[in-house]
């Protein structure tokens, strides 16, 4: 009998067997969320101390706001429309979000101590969402959904003054991000590729250069800087599986799969000090937060 035969008969025979253990590599996972309802977009504040995200448990999208261990759950804003995508200010307890309050997507920040709402007033017209501030905390990069129904990439003031395009094609641009210096933007794009699947790319701000850092055939999104810019966390979905996290280095080298799950893993985010991740991930049929421990290989205990 031949090799080729052989390994047809291992296959056959230990497929199913091999594609449960795989299920045991990756690292310990925390479920900090457990509701029948979607919990997504979470982060940390720069202690670690505080997670900020969003879910739909009260019939529409709002922002919550709960321990490090997924304790005292607490919404942060009361209102009848879609307050969306939280993300923190660098270092003030400032909130920036989104919501349709105005019939589209504008975006809002939230002091905390005072409860404080206010617009900031972009004079561009269209959907902004997916906004961020800059590591400095002056500026705010966001996706703008253009009358082409494409989403650009801006940059404007923290005030909402000096809006700048800067990513424009005829091709849907998402989730930009900034790395820790401000210099480089990731983003993913279904640029060169009809449409078909996502690519991450870098966008460096200074000389207006862009890498592909993923392949066509992965359908990769979310890309996120670690805080020490060694790493991009990112989700990818190979081969017909639901989306799983890996990481890479910044250059895109040495990729390395983080979770093995049957169900969907997206939008990871580093905790302070890039020991463990946050992620969205369906359990039971909803998308929950959940907590990556990078320094807990399991992998390691079989």
């Amino acid at each position: 009998m031949n090799i080729f035969k052989i390994i047809i008969i291992i296959i056959f025979l230990f497929g199913p067997s091999l594609k449960s253990a795989s299920q045991e590599f990756g690292f310990k996972e925390v479920q900090l969320t457990n509701s029948a309802s979607d919990n997504k977009y979470a982060s940390y504040n720069k202690s670690g101390t505080s997670i900020i995200f969003e879910s739909n448990r009260d019939g529409h999208w709002q922002i919550y706001m709960m321990s490090s261990k997924g304790e005292n759950v607490s919404r942060l804003v009361n209102s009848t429309y879609n307050d969306r995508r939280p993300t923190w200010h660098p270092y003030k307890n400032i909130i920036l979000f989104e919501s349709d309050r105005t019939g589209i997507f504008e975006l809002y920040k939230l002091e905390l101590e005072s409860h404080k709402i206010s617009r900031i007033n972009i004079p561009v017209y269209g959907n902004k969402t997916r906004a961020e501030y800059a590591p400095n905390g002056v500026q705010i990069l966001f996706n703008l959904e253009d009358v082409a129904g494409d989403f650009d990439v801006y940059l404007v003031s923290h005030k909402g003054k000096k809006p700048k395009k800067i990513i424009d094609d005829k091709f849907n641009n998402m989730y930009p991000h900034f790395s820790g210096r401000g210099d480089n933007i990731l983003y993913y794009s279904n640029k060169n590729n009809e449409g078909d699947s996502d690519v991450i790319y870098t966008y460096n701000i200074i000389t207006k250069e862009r890498y592909r850092l993923t392949y066509f055939k992965n359908n990769s999104s979310y890309g996120k800087y670690s805080n020490n810019r060694r790493r991009i966390v990112y989700s990818a979905l190979v081969e017909g599986e639901a989306s799983e996290i890996y990481i890479m280095q910044n250059d895109g080298r040495n990729k390395k799969r983080i979770t093995f799950n049957d169900e969907e893993d997206i939008q990871p985010s580093w905790s302070p000090h890039d020991i463990n991740l946050l992620i969205s991930g369906v359990r039971n049929g909803n998308y929950q937060i959940c907590k990556i421990l990078l320094k807990e290989p399991l992998e390691e205990e079989n």
